[in-house]
């Protein structure tokens, strides 16, 4: 069993205190009765993503209160990492809808659990799976886990998903990095990538990984050479 299906476990055993006694929704006609249904179909590990994404659109405003979400908060968690199958509800949207919750006042084990959700969800994402991380999900998961932590478990010197995923990344978003910092609610950092891409390391790694693919396959392998040069022109200014 790996790390995150570990984790999404533990979001089933904390919450599982969790029920739909005295669910309620809105009944102005916002909320579709089949929905309604859909959503109270089947047990709760095997509601799939079209059962639960009305629910999650409405859940708190117009669709039960907090104890409810947290009912539905393991399954929601699960599809989420799923990457395509809740495709319309990501982790940002799920971030939004805890911060309206005020889940940092809920009891620290409720906290801890999420924390360690989302921590094992980014390294499973980024370090084990071959997707391009685009901006809006790279800032997604830094909300939740802060900057360091989320550059310290992108484990780029040991993994060649982690590896091209950061090539993918910084070869779309390292003119920005360099020059001002990767801007989050209008904070920039820069430094903090600067410290990642400055190990030599995985310098020897992304030069491995580009003769490796320059035959079979010379698109990636030109990205991994865009990168390094930008590396290494950072490298000389800063004469590391």
């Amino acid at each position: 069993m790996n790390n995150l299906q570990i984790a999404i476990d533990n979001l089933y055993e904390i919450f599982s205190k969790y029920n739909t006694i005295g669910i309620h929704h809105c009944d102005c006609g916002c909320i579709d009765t089949h929905d309604v249904k859909k959503l109270n179909s089947k047990p709760l590990r095997e509601l799939e993503a079209d059962d639960l994404i009305s629910y999650h659109g409405s859940a708190l405003y117009t669709w039960g209160d907090t104890e409810h979400y947290k009912h539905f908060l393991p399954r929601v968690c699960e599809l989420i990492s799923e990457k395509g199958s809740f495709r319309f509800v990501t982790l940002d949207e799920f971030q939004i809808k805890l911060e309206y919750a005020e889940w940092k006042t809920w009891p620290n084990i409720e906290q801890q659990v999420i924390v360690h959700y989302v921590m094992a969800d980014w390294m499973y994402f980024v370090n084990d799976c071959c997707f391009e991380v685009n901006d809006t999900e790279l800032i997604a998961y830094i909300k939740f886990l802060g900057i360091k932590k989320v550059l310290q478990l992108w484990n780029i010197a040991n993994s060649e998903e982690a590896i091209r995923n950061f090539i993918y990344f910084f070869y779309y978003h390292g003119t920005e990095i360099l020059n001002n910092g990767f801007e989050i609610a209008g904070i920039k950092f820069r430094s903090e990538f600067l410290e990642k891409i400055s190990d030599k390391e995985i310098i020897s790694k992304f030069e491995n990984s580009f003769f490796h693919n320059e035959q079979n396959n010379p698109d990636y392998a030109y990205k991994i050479s865009i990168v390094l040069q930008m590396i290494e022109q950072e490298m000389k200014i800063k004469k590391i």
